[in-house]
């Protein structure tokens, strides 16, 4: 789909571990230029999740992410979007299949790569039930340059502290070991970031969800999935070449900027192994 010369170019810029997730690094950062100059879609549809934080956020990128999150802004139907989006994309990127499930709707097209020739899945996930945002929604400039695609865009998403807000949420929700690697890259790359507005982001969109999540009850979680290797392995694929990453320092961090916010006492039990006073 792309010509080698062209991934090259990009491996220069994008430095994951495979030329296959160049490749799909490439494709992806070219759909999100085409939505978001796409009037309609930009209208309706808000740019978060780690792709959204590595793009717009981290400069490098930290580490790959290998699908677009998007939220439904504005409660209505959503076929006009994935018709708006199958329009938009299946010009150059053929016709997508879609479905719809709780809460979501999600895009999938496949493309064979140049590097192997395999049939590689692309995704793009609209949440449709998150019709809200507690912060103003910035647009910030992203841009692409490479012999195979050239273009820009003026990205809507989230302000940063309501993106990670919404990635504390995530950590503690889902078994995946980049949700901290992302709060700790922003954490440590951004000092003035206003970690109290980062916690009132978070107890907003649990209260959403009819949840209130302790102290420590979100340290026993985290706890937890410090001692299960799936967890620990989970971001190791996505690093960037050289990055150098530890979760327990990552953990030690979110717990002196973001952990000690939350109300409630602190889970009492120590856990030898990780040598963590929780």
């Amino acid at each position: 789909m792309i010509p080698r010369l062209s991934l090259l170019d990009w491996q220069e810029k994008i430095q994951w571990p495979s030329m296959e997730q160049i490749e799909q690094d490439l494709i992806l950062s070219r759909i999100i230029v085409d939505i978001y100059n796409n009037p309609f879609l930009k209208e309706h549809l808000v740019f978060r999740g780690g792709m959204a934080l590595n793009k717009l956020f981290i400069s490098p990128a930290a580490r790959y992410s290998e699908d677009v999150d998007l939220v439904q802004i504005k409660a209505g139907p959503i076929g006009p979007l994935i018709h708006e989006l199958r329009n938009t994309l299946s010009p150059w990127l053929g016709k997508a299949k879609w479905k719809l499930s709780a809460g979501r709707a999600t895009l999938y097209h496949k493309f064979t790569t140049e590097s192997d020739g395999r049939q590689i899945r692309l995704k793009i996930e609209i949440n449709t039930r998150e019709h809200f945002h507690h912060f103003d929604l910035p647009e910030i400039a992203y841009n692409i340059e490479n012999p195979w695609f050239t273009g820009n865009a003026q990205i809507k998403t989230y302000a940063l502290e309501e993106l990670m807000g919404t990635k504390l949420r995530a950590l503690y929700q889902r078994k995946k070991g980049r949700d901290l690697f992302d709060l700790f890259t922003v954490l440590n790359t951004n000092p003035s970031l206003n970690c109290q507005h980062i916690i009132d982001c978070f107890h907003i969109y649990m209260k959403h969800e009819n949840l209130y999540i302790s102290k420590a009850e979100y340290q026993m979680n985290i706890a937890e999935k410090l001692e299960d290797e799936i967890f620990l392995k989970d971001i190791t694929p996505f690093l960037r070449l050289g990055h150098v990453y530890d979760s327990i320092e990552a953990y030690t961090l979110m717990e002196e900027k973001l952990i000690h916010l939350l109300a409630g006492d602190p889970w009492k039990k120590r856990d030898k192994g990780m040598g963590l006073a929780l």
